[in-house]
């Protein structure tokens, strides 16, 4: 007798799960261009003002590399060079490098872990954070004009795939690091 295994896709549904996948390798590259692009376009940098609206010293312009390291610092400080390196998948070598070159430019601050004399914490200063903000701020600011020619019901569609989407690779990257660290 063969039983009747209703947890098993269709076949619509695995092409379906087949389509979407190619569109998702497909969108990812290019929404990643398209951010690389406006991260330049941004110019040489945002120039800070000081608190009498004069402007102060122009921050360095910084590689879409850098930003993501200032972006995943402002969700996680006083992370180590390994955290951040490991969350950006890049060698810890080359995680060093950048991160020396964001210290000199005084967007970094490297403190030793009170608990583990050993090991350095990874934290903006207040110039990195609202470099950070600035830089982010553009971005959200540039990807809202794109979304505002859509109707609000496309935008509701998109957040709904989105959180969709976040929800199952979450807790696929959940379930993996509960395994590799139980």
């Amino acid at each position: 007798m063969v039983k009747n295994n209703s947890s098993l896709p269709s076949a619509q549904t695995t092409a379906l799960s087949q389509q979407c996948a190619d569109k998702i390798l497909q969108i990812i590259p290019e929404i990643t261009h398209f951010l690389r692009d406006e991260v330049r376009q941004y110019g040489e940098s945002a120039t800070p003002k000081s608190n009498s609206g004069t402007d102060t010293a122009r921050q360095p312009r910084l590689s879409l590399s850098q930003l993501r390291i200032l972006y995943f610092l402002a969700r996680h400080p006083e992370s180590s060079l390994s955290e951040v390196a490991k969350n950006l998948d890049v060698t810890r070598p080359t995680m060093s490098e950048a991160i020396e070159r964001l210290v000199q430019n005084g967007l970094v601050l490297r403190v030793n872990d009170p608990q583990e004399r050993r090991q350095i914490l990874l934290s903006l200063t207040s110039a990195g954070s609202k470099y950070q903000q600035q830089v982010y701020q553009a971005l959200l600011a540039c990807i809202e004009e794109k979304l505002n020619s859509l109707s609000d019901q496309q935008n509701s569609q998109i957040i709904e795939a989105l959180l969709l989407l976040e929800g199952i690779i979450s807790s696929e990257t959940d379930s993996g690091d509960r395994a590799k660290n139980p």
